[in-house]
């Protein structure tokens, strides 16, 4: 009479398939850890229409904007005490309109070698508690980058005026 045992698989096989079983698992965590990042960062570049900020703001300040003006802009790129490269835009706004202004917001776009956007920024100049610039006035304004996009072409970004704020009638 004979009997067939199954034949174990030598040690050295069942340990491969072990480590093989191991990487598969360690290559897809890493995988998936990318993919979430990669999504978690796109997330948050969101269109400056998309921030709100223009939900407050009615027709009127819309139509505004073009009465508003961005002169004598300037940039420079200077090293802050963290050895990090910071790019600096100043300028002046000017208020062309009939209404004083209590707020102002640009919007920065930075462009790179094909002339699309590589970067593109909202940052709110003036509000409260500052004084509002009147009618016919002007004001400088400083704007400071930590961090700009490597596909920067380094040239001078775009500058528009995204939103205004008029200031309370007295």
């Amino acid at each position: 009479m004979s009997t067939s045992f199954p034949i174990p698989p030598p040690q050295d096989e069942q340990g491969a398939a072990k480590t093989r079983r191991l990487v598969v698992l360690a290559v897809t965590i890493v995988v998936l850890l990318l993919v979430f990042f990669l999504w978690h960062a796109s997330s948050k570049r969101v269109p400056p229409a998309a921030t709100g900020s223009q939900d407050a703001v009615g027709p009127d300040e819309r139509a505004y904007t073009s009465n508003v003006g961005v002169d004598h802009v300037e940039m420079s790129r200077a090293e802050n005490f963290l050895h990090q490269e910071v790019t600096t835009i100043a300028g002046e706004i000017s208020n062309g309109g009939n209404r004083s202004l209590a707020s102002v917001e640009l919007t920065i776009e930075f462009y790179d070698d094909l002339n699309q956007i590589a970067q593109r920024e909202t940052r709110s100049l003036f509000g409260p508690p500052g004084p509002p610039i009147p009618p016919g006035d002007h004001r400088e304004f400083e704007v400071s980058f930590e961090h700009i996009s490597s596909a920067w072409n380094m040239r001078q970004p775009v500058i528009k005026v995204a939103t205004v704020q008029f200031a309370p009638l007295k």
